[in-house]
């Protein structure tokens, strides 16, 4: 799969086709789902415009996973992207649980750690490509603690906030 991401890196194109300078690409979202109709346009246009080519994603990596490859790093990138601690996910099954490691890589597949719901009990299952990510509006995040300002950064964002006048 050839991608290109935009300048932002949130919307990407697949190369579906390529004839020297002409490409005929597509929308896909970070899950590696087509959107939209195929184009063609000049690749050289393309990367005038800001358009850069991408070696890994989000969407290299699941395409991947859904064709079974093992042992990827493409793979293992996209899995801790898109199934962040914490989420919410809804199984083959029917059964929801909530993520509660990271994918661990095996020579057979990918597994994670989950546990339902009002259960302290986790449960090690192979990962398949069925999984349903649940929405949530609120943003997981590794803690991060960041060490208190000094004085001196203090005064400078002090002199910088009367600077600009509150802007």
């Amino acid at each position: 799969m050839k991608l290109l991401a935009d300048k932002t890196g949130e919307q990407f194109l697949t190369i579906l086709a390529q004839d020297g300078d002409n490409v005929t690409v597509q929308f896909i979202s970070n899950e590696g789902e087509s959107k939209g109709k195929p184009f063609e346009d000049s690749l050289r246009g393309l990367l005038l415009t800001g358009w850069t080519p991408r070696t890994t994603s989000t969407a290299i990596g699941l395409a991947r996973f859904k064709q079974g490859y093992l042992e990827d790093a493409h793979v293992s990138f996209a899995l801790h992207r898109l199934y962040p601690l914490g989420r919410m996910v809804k199984l083959p099954s029917g059964d929801v649980v909530r993520i509660a490691s990271y994918a661990n890589t095996n020579s057979d597949g990918y597994y994670m750690y989950v546990e339902k719901e009002g259960s302290d009990e986790l449960m090690r299952l192979k990962m398949t490509p069925e999984w349903e990510l649940l929405p949530t509006d609120k943003l997981l995040a590794l803690p991060y603690y960041p060490a208190p300002k000094t004085q001196k950064e203090l005064d400078t964002i002090s002199q910088f906030d009367a600077w600009a006048g509150g802007f």
